[in-house]
């Protein structure tokens, strides 16, 4: 089976017969989907690139690194860009990226964090890298009072930055959460990060009983995410996904035009 290329118009069409049945929900993942690029990359790198991880992170770091074998450094940042760079070789596992770059800001308040994550999105320039062949299918939901939510892997102080680009509230975002103490990171994970399966725990937190209608997404962690929901639609899908879209029945894969009426 293979996906059946839309555009905007076609997949708002779309929508709205099965909104039309009764109240449901669209689920969106965040990186990849929304806008181009990880924005957890963009503040991991613009981060250790400025020297801003602490020592509270450093036990954790050196753990990781140890326990793998890789070495460890006086410079907590140069230990955590080279678990990154083993990342990028495929030689740490992409689910702990995830949780690493969501605990390392250990020792940062939350409105430290938040200004971190400011700052590099500024930086990368996030409000120009939105995915504009999703907003008018944002827009009509929103006007039928359809609920939309994210659900993303990156840390939650970032998403919840990123994605207020699109509108999203706070309460409407699942994302990768450290364990806070009096308002400090600490170096461990609230809850387990969503990726793969747990997207859809995390999404099944946020919407309740809620009917799943659509759900929407661009690399293979998304799958599961995807069959969840009654329509699955690819955002300029990665590879890895691209290759898998045959398993999702049905599949919708959105065309990337930039016209908000196309």
């Amino acid at each position: 089976m293979t996906a059946r290329d839309v555009s905007a118009q076609e997949l708002i069409a779309e929508l709205e017969l099965h909104l039309d049945r009764g109240a449901g929900a669209l689920a969106f993942d965040a990186d990849g989907t929304l806008w181009s690029g990880d924005v957890g990359e963009d503040v991991f790198r613009f981060a250790v690139g400025h020297g801003r991880l602490r020592e509270a992170a450093r036990a954790e770091l050196d753990r990781q690194a140890t326990t793998r074998g890789f070495e460890t450094y006086a410079d907590v940042n140069t230990t955590a860009m080279s678990l990154f760079d083993a990342y990028l070789a495929n030689r740490y596992p992409e689910r702990e990226m995830c949780e690493l770059m969501t605990w390392c800001y250990a020792g940062h308040t939350l409105a430290e964090m938040r200004e971190l994550s400011r700052e590099a999105l500024l930086a990368t320039h996030h409000a120009s890298r939105l995915h504009e062949e999703l907003r008018s299918v944002l827009e009509v939901s929103r006007s039928r009072g359809v609920r939309s939510v994210v659900i993303s892997a990156s840390p939650r102080a970032t998403v919840e930055l990123a994605a207020a680009a699109w509108g999203f509230e706070v309460a409407d975002i699942a994302a990768s959460t450290p364990r806070v103490s009096e308002s400090v990171i600490c170096a461990e994970m609230a809850d387990e990060v969503p990726y793969g399966m747990a997207k859809c725990r995390a999404g099944r937190r946020l919407l309740g009983d809620a009917r799943w209608v659509a759900s929407f997404g661009d690399n293979v962690f998304d799958l599961e995410m995807m069959r969840e929901a009654e329509i699955a639609v690819a955002v300029r899908p990665k590879p890895a996904l691209t290759a898998r879209l045959g398993e999702v029945p049905g599949v919708l894969l959105l065309s990337p035009q930039s016209s908000r009426y196309s």
